[in-house]
């Protein structure tokens, strides 16, 4: 698919989106798919507030937790460090970064309860794991790669989601479903 978006028609008449080069399926599903995306990112910050959770746990985290706080610095590294393409490209990846961003918040959120939590901060182009102080760089991705890996991320946190159980795989599950909705809305 043309990711492109020609400039208006000087005639003063309407483009209709196969004149652009967008299909007209392609912001109907994005659209959605980034609807869906926003709600489970606000499920999975719901599920690891202070309220649903108790505020201490005398154990080391789930491994599953680290994995998946590891994942998503990786995912937001790659998305930072993916700077091209078409306008409409980048304003999907800007909205699956605000979600990746949401989902780390609320792992860290669940994993800072634990003896030994594994932390991240997130800030602009860098992601640093606080526990190593580590930078975590990414590498640039095409659509397709992106597509990918959010494919793949939403497989492995569904897997995991399946051997957790509590708190862990609500928010495992959740973050598999806007994995699978990023993948969809960059297709």
């Amino acid at each position: 698919m043309d990711d492109t978006f020609p400039s208006s028609p000087t005639s003063g008449e309407p483009r209709h989106a196969a004149e652009t080069g967008v299909s007209r399926r392609w912001f109907v599903v994005g659209g959605g798919v980034l609807v869906l995306a926003g709600a489970a990112a606000g499920s999975a910050v719901r599920i690891a507030r202070d309220d649903y959770a108790p505020a201490h746990v005398p154990n080391p985290p789930p491994t599953a937790l680290v994995a998946a706080a590891a994942r998503e610095r990786g995912l937001i590294a790659d998305l930072d460090a993916t700077t091209g393409g078409s306008a409409a490209v980048r304003t999907v990846i800007a909205h699956t970064r605000a979600d990746h961003a949401a989902h780390l918040h609320a792992l860290e959120q669940l994993l800072a309860r634990y003896d030994a939590p594994t932390s991240t901060t997130s800030t602009g182009a860098t992601v640093l794991n606080a526990s190593t102080g580590a930078v975590v760089t990414g590498t640039a991705r095409t659509v397709a790669q992106l597509r990918a890996a959010e494919s793949r991320a939403a497989a492995e946190y569904a897997a995991d989601a399946e051997r957790s159980s509590g708190q862990t795989a609500t928010l495992l599950a959740s973050i598999s479903a806007a994995e699978t909705s990023h993948a969809a809305v960059l297709s």
